[in-house]
């Protein structure tokens, strides 16, 4: 039995000996299509992953280099690490020691706005068959008044069939024009005696007057009837007339040409460095232009927008709001265009038509805009959303008033429906505010950590708010986009500024996001003005704002903002070293390469020159100290 055995065993051992000789034989072939080789490899540079999302001042790790397949990222670390992941025919470009970090993120911009505008500047005689646009300026009321009088009677008295005249008074905020428009120096029963059937709208942002003939002409566009009553309710802001007018009344039969108007301004973002951007929409044919857009594949950026249609036009908004629906976060598969949530737009409006909790002399409150106001249509409109569930975004406020309403309201639901509004779900709905004008004050800020709150702060705040500190007092200062008390109480805050391309311009200088945030470093006005100097904050943080905080304000952190595998490889590369270059030459930072899921969209000639490569996309000059120029839009 025993020799039995062992013969089996003596068997076995010889069949195992044969086994390599026989697999060395048998190559087995990999079908290409299970290959996961990297498309492209960026090697040999300083590459800032932003992989930590945490509320500080820590930007994550720096790795070496990045490996893209398709259109994401597959593998992060050094030279060494990611390069033995080359395949055959993997691209590999060296970096030359610059510095890439993930694509910006822009959380408030009115690109289409200024886009239709720039359009509307570059093509006069499309735009005056709708309108015809003038400018009054003047020193006293008097002239202002002959001004428009001299309009509508003479250069008015022959408009061409449905023409509308359209005239700004100009100035701004602090404009005499404003004051005319408040005083109602010139009443709508006197315009309507000037111009009885000419459609004629006058402004200055964000007063504005228009007579019976225009009021009757827009509220029909949209099928609502003409009434006092509904043009209350439709009506609260001039900027839905100026955002609406020609992108509705024109393009509405020129579809495809607001399609290309679109895809050729926004492919100027990538030149900025900015892969993604937040808006609303005001104006009704835009949506379908950009859904033409995604549809066809040629959205140049990626576009995170709130729903505003119930706010545009619309007699019953709260019930509108009650009957949206909740489509935060639902977009493209593609991650091209997706919804952030409902909004209203503007719950006040510019300086001085603000809503403050400020105290300041009767004259000055007298002047204050709150369009939300507890029990009004906008209230109810909120609160309807919060109930319901909703991600509702203040896509505008300039005043802490509004903000304190809004706040109140979600506080209201949670003691109404506790079971349904636990402190984590109110948690999950990341409920925000934009602008960050004059607010959030002392109080509001704990109050928003606690839910959850995002903020998207402009730094041209400090600019545009330090004037009217002579109204509010110089404690005010300490509510100026306090980004710095916001951090610290844990609030993810995201970088906004109107980084619009106007196609009125063939030659565009534009300005480096880092020139445009500044400010938010150094705490000063362009004026050299000293703006609450406690809320600086240090160049990490206002990095994260524009990519890891930003992309969790857009509802997209699992996809963008960072430089890790399975995300999108939405990157850019730098001139310069953003992390060590002086403060004061922040603005001499700007984007030579960007690159939108793993394509190239720009390559200016002075990296494509070190690469060894070909220029590629858009080649702006950019202004690399503050002033005019560049990207602009509204408000």
């Amino acid at each position: 039995m025993q020799k039995l055995a062992r013969a089996v065993q003596a068997c076995l051992l010889a069949g195992f000996a044969f086994l390599p000789a026989l697999w060395a034989q048998q190559t087995v072939q990999v079908p290409v299509e299970l290959v996961s080789y990297p498309d492209v490899i960026y090697h040999n540079g300083k590459i800032a992953t932003l992989d930590d999302p945490g509320v500080n001042s820590n930007v994550g790790r720096f790795a070496e280099a990045v490996a893209i397949r398709g259109e994401k990222i597959q593998f992060v670390g050094s030279n060494t690490e990611v390069l033995r992941m080359a395949g055959p025919n993997t691209k590999k470009v060296d970096l030359k020691g610059y510095l890439m970090t993930p694509g910006l993120i822009n959380t408030h911009t009115h690109l289409h706005d200024s886009l239709v505008n720039g359009w509307a500047q570059r093509n006069p005689e499309k735009t005056e068959a709708i309108r015809k646009t003038f400018t009054v300026s003047g020193k006293t009321n008097d002239e202002i008044t002959k001004g428009i009088e001299l309009i509508v009677k003479e250069q008015m008295a022959h408009p061409l069939p449905g023409q509308w005249a359209w005239i700004g008074l100009g100035g701004g905020g602090t404009g005499i024009g404003i004051k005319y428009l408040e005083d109602h120096v010139m009443t709508r029963e006197q315009l309507n005696t000037l111009a009885p059937t000419l459609p004629v709208f006058v402004g200055a942002h964000p007063e504005f007057l228009w007579n019976d003939a225009a009021r009757n002409s827009f509220l029909r566009w949209y099928e609502v009837e003409p009434t006092d009553e509904n043009e209350e309710k439709a009506i609260t802001i001039d900027t839905t007339m100026g955002r609406s007018l020609i992108a509705d009344f024109y393009f509405d039969s020129h579809m495809d040409e607001l399609a290309d108007v679109l895809e050729e301004g926004l492919s100027w973002q990538a030149a900025g460095g900015f892969t993604t951007f937040s808006s609303h929409i005001v104006g009704l044919r835009k949506m379908p232009a950009y859904t033409q857009l995604v549809r066809q594949g040629r959205m140049p950026v990626r576009f995170g927008f709130s729903n505003r249609y119930c706010q545009q036009i619309e007699v019953d908004i709260p019930g509108c709001f009650l009957r949206a629906g909740d489509y935060a976060g639902m977009g493209d598969p593609d991650q091209f265009m997706w919804n952030v949530g409902i909004t209203l737009g503007g719950i006040d409006n510019g300086p001085p038509a603000i809503c403050t909790t400020m105290e300041a002399a009767p004259a000055d409150k007298a002047r204050e805009d709150c369009i939300i106001q507890p029990g009004n249509d906008y209230w109810r409109a909120v609160y309807a959303a919060v109930r319901s569930r909703y991600r509702y975004v203040v896509n505008h406020s300039w005043g802490d008033g509004g903000i304190e309403y809004v706040l109140d309201i979600i506080d209201q639901v949670m003691k109404e429906n506790p079971a349904g509004f636990t402190l984590d779900f109110v948690r999950s709905r990341r409920y925000s505010g934009d602008h960050c004008g004059f607010y959030p004050n002392k109080s509001q800020i704990p109050r928003m950590a606690r839910i959850n709150w995002h903020l998207s702060c402009d730094p041209g705040a400090l600019n545009r708010s330090a004037p009217w500190l002579s109204v509010y007092g110089a404690d005010a200062a300490n509510q100026i986009g306090p980004i710095k008390s916001a951090l610290d109480a844990g609030i993810k805050v995201g970088l906004e500024e109107e980084m619009g391309y106007n196609l009125a311009r063939p030659d565009p200088e534009i300005r480096s996001m880092w020139l445009v945030a500044t400010p938010f470093l150094t705490r000063k006005t362009s004026r050299g003005e000293d703006i609450a100097p406690q809320e600086a904050i240090d160049r990490n943080q206002l990095m994260k704002m524009a990519t890891t905080y930003a992309a969790s304000y857009v509802m997209r952190e699992d996809y963008i903002g960072s430089i890790e595998p399975g995300k999108l490889a939405d990157l850019v590369v730098w001139n310069k070293d953003y992390f060590t270059v002086p403060i004061a030459e922040m603005g001499t930072v700007y984007p030579v390469m960007t690159v939108l899921g793993g394509k190239t969209l720009v390559l200016r000639n002075e990296y494509a020159q070190v690469l060894g490569a070909a220029p590629i996309g858009h080649q702006p000059r950019f202004r690399t100290t503050p002033g005019g120029g560049g990207f602009g839009g509204g408000d």
